[in-house]
């Protein structure tokens, strides 16, 4: 894979989102797509291999070189960063590769969660999953509606921002979010992130958002 050396800059990331959201035509959207890709593939690539440390009961990992994890995972990695790009909402004040970062990690955690509830699932199985398939797209568009929200309101403080992410990255890897975990994914002391969730608390109580954020650290 080739690599341009010059990284672009942010406005010319959010000038390549634009044509990858609105440009005219297919090969418009893909000569985007593909300079993003450029930009950030290796990375998101890189980070999608690490996560697969913690999924190699899973889907077989055991014993994979990195590179073998790097092809086993790229495909569905390109496909969450396509989407990531397409969806991607600059006014949310998240960079773009800590928004893809978090979508990689995320979609792979879910994927994880999925596979171990296939193993554990009775037959019929076909039967089980066509009746709970609505139920968990209805869940999943609501989770993402309510995630999208408490960001939104989020965007004008960029520390509990990052705060947020922290707390969602601790739930996505099947932790509990607490205030020490959150002290030592961010560098700080407990007393610091105690404040944080002090804080954020109010912040959603005030556009009423609360709900929204116990639905979203649960799911």
């Amino acid at each position: 894979m080739r690599h341009n050396n010059t990284p672009a800059t942010a406005t010319q990331i959010n000038n390549l989102i634009a044509l990858v959201q609105t440009a005219p035509t297919d090969e418009a959207r893909a000569s985007a797509i593909g300079q993003m890709w450029e930009q950030f593939g290796d990375n998101v690539v890189g980070i999608a291999a690490k996560q697969s440390y913690n999924m190699d009961s899973d889907f077989g990992y055991h014993g994979y070189s990195v590179a073998d994890r790097r092809a086993a995972v790229m495909g569905e990695t390109f496909e969450v960063f396509l989407k990531t790009a397409q969806e991607f909402d600059s006014t949310l004040g998240v960079p773009f590769m800590a928004h893809a970062a978090n979508k990689v990690k995320w979609q792979l955690q879910t994927d994880k969660r999925e596979n171990s509830k296939r193993d554990d699932r009775e037959e019929p199985l076909d039967y089980i999953e066509n009746c709970a398939a609505p139920n968990d797209m209805e869940n999943n568009v609501y989770l993402k509606d309510a995630i999208d929200a408490i960001k939104r309101s989020l965007k004008g403080n960029p520390t509990l921002l990052r705060y947020f992410d922290t707390l969602m990255d601790i739930c996505y890897d099947g932790l509990n979010p607490t205030d020490a975990e959150a002290a030592r994914r961010m560098g700080c002391t407990r007393a610091t992130t105690n404040n944080y969730r002090k804080q954020l608390l109010q912040h959603l109580s005030e556009y009423g958002l609360v709900e929204d954020c116990r639905m979203a650290l649960a799911a």
